[in-house]
Formats: structure tokens, sequence, C-alpha cells
């Protein structure tokens, strides 16, 4: 199975995308489902990189990621949850509400990877002191 997927991933993951467009106009709600999938290619097909990063990670460094994106993920359902009852107030069209959601998780993997490294680095500075 993960030779097929290695040899088609291409055309595997263009089929992915044009499914995910077809069903953000006909049927949004397997939406979350065609992603996951693709989510699950790209993870796939990475393997062997994050099988690395896994190993070469320190386990502080770990935990550290994790937290931070417990929090990340705590943080987007409030976002998601305020700003939701705004868009239902005032009936905004599905393409500025999925043009708002895309911007909303740009900004916060920027700031997520922004803040990750900041930490990280404070964290190492704070080690090598000692």
């Amino acid at each position: 199975m993960l030779k097929f997927i290695d040899k088609y991933y291409e055309k595997i993951t263009w089929s992915i995308i044009l499914l995910g467009l077809i069903l953000l106009f006909v049927a949004n709600d397997y939406l979350s489902l065609v992603l996951f999938l693709y989510l699950l290619i790209r993870a796939l097909k990475s393997r062997d990189s994050i099988r690395k990063t896994l190993r070469t990670t320190p386990l502080s460094t770990m935990v550290i990621y994790a937290v931070g994106m417990i929090v990340l993920i705590i943080a987007l359902v409030f976002i998601m949850l305020y700003s939701g009852d705004f868009i239902k107030k005032y009936n905004i069209p599905v393409f500025l509400q999925y043009i708002y959601i895309a911007v909303v998780l740009v900004g916060s993997m920027f700031l997520y990877t922004w803040l990750m490294d900041f930490l990280i680095k404070k964290w190492n500075k704070k080690r090598v002191s000692k």
C-alpha cells in the first residue's frame, strides 16, 4: 500500500484536491473527511522525515511543541466559536467564511511557528547557561 502511495502520490493528491473543491460547493459535510484523507496521504508520503525528526528531537522540545499545540487548539476553538456567532448573526456569504477561516488558520500557523521558535531558543539558552 505504501509503495502504491509513493508511486501515485501526485495523482492521488490532485484527485483529493479536486474532490475537495467539488465537495466545497456540493456537500460541505464531507469536507472534513477529504481534508483528513489529504493530511493522511501527506503524512504517509513524509513518513521518513517525520520518523527522523521524532528521533532527533529532544523530549523537552517535543513537550514544548505539544503544549503549544494544545494552547493553539484551545485558542482557535474560542476564536471560531465567537466569530461563528458573528457570521451567523450577519449572514456572511459562504465564500467569505472560507476566506476568513483560511486567514485565521494561516495566521495561527505563523504565530505558532514564530512563538515555538522563540520558546525553543529561550529554553536552549537557559539550558546552556546552567
